[in-house]
C-alpha cells in the first residue's frame, strides 16, 4: 500500500511540476495591435483570403485569440485596436506585435516590433526596409530553415518536425532551378493554408535577394510559396522582426507557436537597434542571371507551346461554365467575366521575345544571337550597376579599371588615382557612385578608407554601395538618412517604376446620348496583370472601377480583350501589352460637366517579382 501510495505521489509530483513549468511565464511587457471584433470591420483590412467568409471570421475571433495565448507566456499583455495605436505606447512595453493595419511609423521608431503577414511590407516599404512586397501568397510550411538560429532554440528547445516534400512548382521557375532541390525539408507553421480542403488566410514573403547583405538584416526561413526558394518568411532586420506567415494561435502548429514566442523573446535583444540600411535597389544582380536564364530559344518555344495549350485549357473551362449556367448555377461575377473574355492564338515573335529581355540597344548587336548576350553579361557581369531602382547598366569606368565594383581593390585604385593626379574626375565618379560619402581632397577618401577599412560592407539592396557598419553604435539620424527612398513615378506610358499605365476615354455615340467608356491599361514588355486565377490562387484579379454621376447608367457587362494562359499554371490567365474594358453608358440624364470616375484595381508581375495591388482613378467630363 506504502509503495502505491509513494508511486502516486510520485506521478502527482511529475505532473504538477511539469503543468507548472508549462505555466512559467516570461517576464516580458507585450502589446498585441490587431483589429477589436467589437469595432465595425474596416472597408480594407490587412488579411487576406480568396475564400468568402474566411476574414469575417477571423476578424470576430483573431484578437481574443492572440490575447489569450499571449497571456499564457507572457507576464503582462495588452491589446489595442489599431486606430488607438500610438507610437508613444511601444515605449510603455518590451516587444510590439502588429497585426492589423493601417499604421505609420516614425523613421526614427526604433523599439522592438514583430510585422505579422503583409504588415511586414505594409510597415517595412515607407521606412525603406527589407521586407518589400515579393507575394501575398505564403502556404502554411516553412522551408530552408536555418534551424541552429536562436528562434529554434531558446527559451524554448524546439525539436522541429522536418518532413521531405516535394519543392513546389513554382521555385523551379527561373535562374534558381539549377540549384533547387526536387525534395526539400518542410515544417508545418500554420495547421491550415490556402491550398488546404479548408483555406486559411494568406501569409506574405519578401524578397530573397540582397537581404543578407548587410550586417542589419537576417533571412531565417523561407516558406511553401508561389515565387521562388529565396523568399523570405521569417527574417530580422534592425528592431523589426518579419512573421510572414498568417495564422493565428488557434492555427499555428504547437511547435509554431513556441517559436512565434521565440521570436518575440529574439527581437527583444534588438531594442533600439535601429537599422542601417534603406532598402533603395529593387534589381540586383539576380537580375543579370535572371536574363542569362530567360534568353534561351527552348524557353521561347516552350512558352508558344504552352500558350497553345493555354487555349484549349481556356477554352474547355468557358464550355464547362456554359453547362453550369444552363443548368440554372450561378457560377458567380468572376467566372461571369471569364465566360465572355476572348481567346487570341497570336504568339510573340522570337525576335521581340529577345528584344523585350535585352533591349533595343543591345538587340541591335546582337540580333537574336544568343551565346553572344549570354557571353557579353557573363563577361561584364561584375560592372553592372544601378541604371535605376528596377534596372541596370554597364559600369564603363570600373570596366576600363578592370576592378569589380564590390571588391574595397576598386576603392584603393580610385583614393590612388586621386593621389596620383590621375584620371581624377573618373576616380571621384567611382568613390562617390559606391560610397554614400562625398570629400574632395584625396587626402580625406585616404583617411576615410584607411580609418574603416575593417568595418565595410558592400550592399546591393541599398544601392551598390560600399557603407560602414554602424549597426549597433550610436550614431545620429542623419547618418542613416544620406540617401533617399525612391519615390513613385506616374507616367502616360509604363516603365520600370511602374509598369501599368492607366488611361481612360469617352467615345459618344450617334447623337443619343450613349457612348462607350473605354479604360485601358498599357502594361511594359515582361510584365502582366491578372485576367482570371481559379479560386485558391492568391494573385489579384484585376478588377474595373466605376462611379458615375447622377443621371447616368452604365451596361451590366464590361467588354475585355482577349487573355492568355500564364505558362506552368494551368488555372491562370493573363494580359500583356496592352489590355482594353469596355461598357456602354446612357449619360442622356447626367447634367453636362458632371465626372464620371473609372479605373482599374490589379495587380502587376513579372517573372520574377510582384508589385502590392494598386487602384488608379481617372475623371473624365461628360
Amino acid at each position: 500500500m506504502k509503495k502505491i501510495l509513494t508511486v502516486c505521489l510520485m506521478l502527482i509530483s511529475l505532473l504538477t511540476f511539469a503543468s507548472g513549468k508549462r505555466r512559467d511565464k516570461i517576464a516580458l511587457r507585450v502589446l498585441y495591435v490587431g483589429y477589436n471584433p467589437d469595432k465595425p470591420m474596416p472597408e480594407n483590412v490587412v488579411y487576406y483570403s480568396t475564400t468568402p467568409g474566411i476574414v469575417d471570421k477571423v476578424y470576430k475571433t483573431r484578437m481574443a485569440d492572440f490575447k489569450a495565448f499571449l497571456e499564457q507566456r507572457f507576464t503582462e499583455v495588452s491589446v489595442v485596436d489599431v486606430a488607438d495605436y500610438k507610437v508613444e505606447m511601444s515605449d510603455e512595453v518590451d516587444v510590439t506585435l502588429m497585426d492589423a493595419g493601417p499604421v505609420a511609423l516614425p523613421a526614427n521608431f526604433n523599439r522592438p516590433m514583430v510585422l505579422m503577414h503583409a504588415m511586414a511590407p505594409n510597415v517595412g516599404l515607407p521606412l525603406g526596409l527589407k521586407f518589400d512586397w515579393y507575394c501575398q501568397c505564403l502556404d502554411n510550411e516553412a522551408l530552408n530553415i536555418k534551424t541552429s538560429h536562436p528562434i529554434f532554440n531558446t527559451p524554448n528547445a524546439v525539436k522541429l518536425t522536418l518532413v521531405k516534400k516535394t519543392t513546389p512548382g513554382s521555385f523551379f521557375n527561373g535562374h534558381q532551378a539549377a540549384t533547387t532541390p526536387k525534395q526539400m525539408d518542410m515544417w508545418q507553421v500554420v495547421k491550415q493554408g490556402f491550398s488546404s480542403k479548408e483555406p486559411y488566410l494568406i501569409g506574405m514573403v519578401s524578397h530573397g535577394e540582397g537581404f543578407n547583405d548587410s550586417p542589419d538584416a537576417e533571412s531565417i526561413s523561407g516558406g511553401v510559396c508561389l515565387k521562388n526558394a529565396e523568399a523570405v518568411a521569417l527574417g530580422r532586420q534592425g528592431n523589426y522582426f518579419m512573421w510572414g506567415f498568417a495564422g493565428s494561435p488557434d492555427y499555428m502548429t504547437d511547435e509554431a507557436k513556441d517559436v512565434f514566442v521565440n521570436s518575440i523573446c529574439y527581437i527583444k535583444k534588438f531594442d533600439h537597434l535601429s537599422a542601417i540600411v534603406k532598402k533603395v535597389q529593387i534589381e540586383t544582380r539576380s537580375g543579370i542571371d535572371e536574363l542569362v536564364y530567360r534568353l534561351n530559344k527552348d524557353l521561347y518555344n516552350q512558352a508558344i507551346v504552352s500558350r497553345k495549350e493555354g487555349n484549349l485549357r481556356m477554352l474547355k473551362m468557358q464550355q464547362e461554365l456554359k453547362d453550369k449556367k444552363a443548368k440554372g448555377e450561378d457560377i458567380g461575377h468572376g467566372n461571369e467575366m471569364f465566360l465572355k473574355m476572348p481567346i487570341t492564338n497570336d504568339t510573340q515573335s522570337f525576335e521581340d521575345y529577345v528584344k523585350g529581355f535585352a533591349g533595343d540597344s543591345l538587340f541591335n548587336i546582337y540580333g537574336t544571337n544568343i551565346n553572344q548576350y549570354h557571353q557579353y553579361y557573363r563577361q561584364n557581369y561584375e560592372y553592372f550597376y544601378p541604371s535605376g531602382v528596377y534596372s541596370l547598366q554597364l559600369d564603363r569606368d570600373a570596366q576600363k579599371l578592370g576592378i569589380s565594383n564590390r571588391k574595397v581593390a576598386l576603392l584603393d585604385k580610385c583614393v590612388s588615382l586621386l593621389e596620383s593626379n590621375t584620371d581624377v574626375a573618373m576616380a571621384q565618379r567611382l568613390l562617390e557612385r559606391y560610397t554614400v560619402e562625398k570629400f574632395n581632397k584625396a587626402a580625406d577618401w585616404r583617411k576615410w578608407l584607411d580609418q574603416n577599412r575593417n568595418n565595410l560592407f558592400y550592399t546591393e539592396a541599398g544601392g551598390f554601395k560600399f557603407m560602414v557598419n554602424t549597426f549597433g553604435k550610436n550614431v545620429s539620424q542623419n547618418q542613416l538618412q544620406s540617401y533617399h527612398l525612391p519615390k513613385e513615378i506616374l507616367s502616360a506610358e509604363p516603365t520600370t517604376a511602374d509598369p501599368v499605365a492607366v488611361s481612360a476615354k469617352f467615345i459618344p455615340g450617334n447623337g443619343d446620348k450613349k457612348g462607350s467608356l473605354l479604360i485601358e491599361a498599357k502594361i511594359l514588355k515582361g510584365w502582366h496583370i491578372y485576367a482570371y486565377v481559379a479560386k485558391d490562387n492568391p494573385f489579384v484579379v484585376t478588377e474595373t472601377r466605376l462611379e458615375l454621376p447622377e443621371g447616368a447608367v452604365a451596361d451590366h457587362e464590361w467588354k475585355t480583350t482577349a487573355a492568355v494562359p500564364y505558362p506552368g499554371n494551368e488555372g491562370m490567365f493573363i494580359f500583356e501589352g496592352k489590355a482594353g474594358f469596355r461598357i456602354m453608358v446612357d449619360y442622356s440624364k447626367a447634367k453636362a460637366g458632371t465626372k464620371i470616375k473609372c479605373g482599374l484595381y490589379y495587380q502587376v508581375c513579372d517573372e520574377t517579382k510582384c508589385y502590392p495591388p494598386k487602384e488608379k482613378i481617372l475623371e473624365i467630363i461628360i
